[in-house]
């Protein structure tokens, strides 16, 4: 994982110098393994997260606010009751390891001072919070840990705290020196010559990330798969040194985080990374806790999202696998029922030869007066049923296929119609950015019939009925265009309702994506006729916030307000329009960011 024992070092070494001394003046647990500390020292308050995500763990500052729970979970009470009030007095790395011990003087309940420790373990899916005594027994911890199979240790309350176990034939990195390092890398030479040198450093010594030993080794020989036994050993060690030595003796680091092309953060680092050339942007930061709350901030917000809205993605997902089952079923019916002529045929035939026929038979060859090109047909028949019967059966038939054909295409109009609804639904949940939305998402779920449902899902799961109460007014997405005209978007098909039919005046205009699940984008410009940069702008915040995001050139339509209708009983998001016109846009992520009127105020 990119938080390596480098990482680390160096957030221990910015609370070193930021955070001791702090007094802790609240303390949140917004999500089930995030623990929030407000800190408040001379140099104003500053907010430290403490996160066992399994795929977000780490250490550091954040800016953003996280939206709490009505009822804070009992680890958080007890965090309460034993921090608040209280100052750090120091903060150290737990070996060379990603593990992180805060110390802590505050009052027991005599109001008498005491010591505590706060730990932080970051281990991905062992990753914990663990609070302990002054002797180092636990207190509290997060996620408890019993004797199994695979645990070597117990985390539990009572129990006296154990360091991480070391990895297993691994070196700390503070304990390798030149003639060690260069024995290691002869001996991996001359039993394995074809092993890559980053899987080399990886696999001896701990602390390494798999981005850290590339570039150790893209110094070294200036290309990231380079073998082991064309690299020099003296080489490598000089690089391993010079990064480290930097780290550990001179407490230097340079924070830098890696995006693609196109913006999206895909790597970070302590150190400073050259490996990747012109493919990717490596920008510096001079604080390692701003970098991590960059790189993980919209990780965070989807994990958080998609974790509190498991029930509703349980709902959508089984919906559309069962529409997909019954559509399978009526376009097998709807085949069926082509074959009503055929049967309308026999009946008819059966009936012009009923004189040539007897009870009993299996089957009979007769002429066909319908077709030239098949001039006999071969017929088989109950041998329980008269010839008059069997004509009958032919008909019974040839009347249940045609109405059959009739039900199965109306019917395949409606599961096709749900599909694309519950398409809308997958993306607004897509598009969820708090509870609130996620609130919003479910009153729309119940107003469609799926109410019942959705409680019995969460129910199923041991979550209990939804708290969260719906505002009157939704609040959608505001922007602003650079010609200063105000824009609106929904985030899902109850903000949708809500801007096309609320917000929008009959001469502002409407956006959409074409033939696809988005928000509806309304464009305020009453009777003023908006420049064509508006028009560019609102059709590509429209893509953005769509199914349609990642694809270029995409088609959006455009109207006058007053030309999209609701028709009468219609799902929530779902309008009719008509006279509109069709612009070609990419979406920008960048660009619509700067044009949320957030960021403009």
């Amino acid at each position: 994982m990119p938080f390596d024992a480098g990482v680390m070092y160096a957030v221990v070494s910015q609370l070193k110098e930021s955070a001791v001394g702090s007094r802790i003046e609240k303390v949140y647990q917004p999500e089930r393994d995030e623990i929030v500390l407000l800190l408040r020292s001379k140099n104003g308050s500053r907010k430290l997260l403490l996160s066992a995500s399994a795929g977000c763990s780490r250490v550091g500052y954040i800016n953003a606010d996280r939206e709490n729970p009505a009822v804070p979970p009992m680890f958080c009470m007890l965090l309460r009751k034993h921090l608040t009030g209280g100052y750090i007095t120091g903060v150290r790395q737990i070996g060379f390891d990603r593990a992180m011990e805060i110390a802590l003087v505050s009052s027991d309940e005599l109001g008498y001072s005491s010591e505590k420790y706060l730990i932080c373990e970051i281990m991905g899916t062992y990753s914990n919070v663990i609070l302990l005594d002054k002797d180092k027994h636990v207190m509290s911890v997060l996620h408890p840990v019993s004797l199994g199979a695979d645990n070597k240790r117990q985390v539990l309350p009572g129990f006296l705290y154990e360091n991480p176990d070391p990895q297993p034939g691994k070196i700390n990195v503070p304990d390798v020196t030149k003639e060690i390092f260069e024995r290691i890398v002869q001996n991996d030479i001359n039993s394995s010559v074809s092993m890559a040198a980053d899987k080399f450093l990886v696999s001896h010594f701990a602390g390494l990330s798999p981005l850290t030993a590339r570039e150790i080794v893209y110094r070294a020989a200036k290309s990231t798969s380079a073998p082991l036994n064309l690299c020099e050993a003296e080489k490598l060690w000089f690089y391993f040194s010079a990064i480290y030595t930097e780290l550990l003796q001179n407490g230097k680091y340079s924070p830098c985080l890696i995006s693609d092309k196109n913006g999206k953060v895909i790597d970070f680092s302590f150190c400073e990374i050259r490996q990747y050339a012109a493919d990717c942007v490596v920008k510096k930061y001079d604080d390692i806790s701003e970098m991590l709350d960059v790189f993980y901030e919209e990780k965070d917000r989807l994990q958080s999202i998609r974790r509190r809205g498991q029930d509703i993605l349980r709902l959508l997902t089984n919906a559309s696998q069962r529409i997909a089952k019954k559509t399978e079923l009526q376009l097998a019916s709807l085949e069926e029922s082509k074959q009503a002529e055929k049967w309308k045929l026999y009946g008819d035939l059966v009936t012009a030869n009923i004189y040539l026929l007897k009870k009993g038979m299996t089957d009979v060859t007769l002429v066909n007066y319908f077709d030239e090109a098949m001039p006999e047909i071969r017929i088989k028949l109950n041998e329980r049923y008269t010839p008059a019967q069997n004509a009958q059966a032919f008909y019974k038939k040839y009347n249940k296929a045609k109405s059959a054909g009739v039900m199965c295409l109306k019917q395949l109009e409606e599961s096709k119609a749900e599909n694309a609804y519950i398409e809308t639904v997958f993306d607004s949940l897509a598009k969820a950015e708090n509870e609130s939305d996620l609130a919003e998402v479910r009153a729309e779920l119940a107003m469609s019939g799926y109410g019942k449902k959705l409680d019995n899902m969460r129910r199923s799961h041991g979550v209990g009925k939804d708290r969260q109460k719906l505002k009157k007014n939704p609040k959608p997405l505001h922007f602003v265009t650079s010609d200063g005209f105000d824009v609106y978007c929904g985030k899902n098909n109850i903000q949708n309702d809500y801007v096309t039919t609320k917000l929008a005046d009959k001469n502002d205009y409407w956006f959409h994506v074409k033939n696809a699940a988005g928000s509806h984008v309304v464009l305020k410009c009453g009777d003023t006729e908006p420049p064509a940069q508006s028009f560019t702008e609102c059709a590509k915040i429209a893509l953005y916030y769509s199914s349609e995001r990642e694809k270029p050139q995409t088609a959006v339509d455009y109207t006058k307000a007053r030309y999209v209708k609701k028709p009468s009983g219609a799902k929530p998001g779902f309008v009719i329009y008509e006279k509109n016109y069709t612009a070609y846009v990419t979406a920008d992520k960048s660009e619509v960011q700067k044009l949320s009127a957030d960021n403009n105020s």
